[in-house]
């Protein structure tokens, strides 16, 4: 994805994010208890409905108008159990940077939680249009859904869906990336506090695919070292921890998307507690 493309997606995600105050609100009421023991009604979660389209167009070094059609939707969190949720929301930006191939960008998540940063040169090669053409295989694409996928005492699992198609390319790409918030912690969950033995890990994967799929590693993308990437992208669905890899990190794009899961049968109990962390257990609800 060139930086044209990468600078109209983030300016799509930027415009809609900072006017999210305007969107619908959902709010959930419970009752509870102040420092004295009294009751009183407070918000403990808060969320915004969000739908945008932006269209943009630019003129490339050729002389040639390009179009950008963007569409962004998201169920955006702003509380969570009564407080401010920036970690979350930090989560979510880097999650969207990252499929969108943002991550291109030198300091993507200040670029887009400061819209300041946009140069007067960047402004000007961007204007906004009411209608796109797609003539001339001139048009890119793109759409971005925010959603909640589930909530439970202790996780808060977003999902959030990515396709584009950048103009003159041979076919679209997609992503279906995942963040999880600890509603104890109120941090996102990363790979490394959930994960002790990444060697075991990589066997276990191997052996999900092979059942779920049927591919063996030959069927695979596998480095020269032999090792098999390590995810970066995964989910808790209780006890079973699912494993993502997006479109051509581990196989062709005819492949599709490789989602993992890992269930506790498939591991004795002694290799349960070797593959994930103390933290890890308790996030499954491990009991033996």
């Amino acid at each position: 994805m060139n930086k044209n493309c990468i600078l109209a997606l983030a300016a799509v995600i930027v415009t809609t994010l900072w006017s999210c105050g305007n969107n619908s609100v959902n709010n959930r009421y419970d009752d509870v208890a102040n420092d004295n023991g009294q009751v009183t009604d407070s918000t403990l979660c808060q969320f915004s409905n969000i739908d945008a389209n932006k269209m943009f167009a630019y003129v490339n070094d050729e002389g040639d108008t390009m179009y950008f059609d963007n569409s962004f939707s998201a169920f955006w969190p702003q509380i969570i159990n009564g407080k401010p949720c920036h970690e979350l929301q930090k989560g979510l930006f880097r999650a969207m940077t990252d499929s969108a191939g943002l991550n291109q960008l030198d300091n993507a998540i200040d670029f887009l939680l400061n819209p300041a940063n946009y140069t007067e040169v960047d402004a000007k090669e961007f204007f906004p249009v009411n209608e796109v053409k797609d003539d001339e295989n001139k048009l890119s694409t793109s759409k971005i859904s925010v959603i909640m996928e589930s909530m439970t005492d202790r996780l808060l699992i977003y999902h959030l869906g990515t396709s584009s198609y950048m103009a003159g390319a041979a076919h679209g790409i997609y992503a279906n990336n995942y963040v999880t918030y600890d509603l104890k912690t109120e941090k996102v969950v990363a790979f490394e506090d959930v994960i002790a033995d990444t060697t075991l890990l990589r066997t276990a994967i191997l052996k999900s695919i092979k059942q779920t799929y049927d591919y063996d590693k030959d069927d695979l993308f596998i480095p020269d070292n032999g090792l098999l990437p390590l995810p970066r992208d995964f989910f808790f669905e209780g006890t079973v921890f699912h494993v993502v890899y997006q479109v051509y990190e581990i196989a062709s794009y005819a492949q599709g998307l490789i989602d993992a899961p890992i269930y506790p049968y498939m591991l004795k109990p002694e290799e349960i507690k070797r593959l994930f962390t103390p933290y890890g257990l308790e996030l499954i609800d491990y009991t033996e």
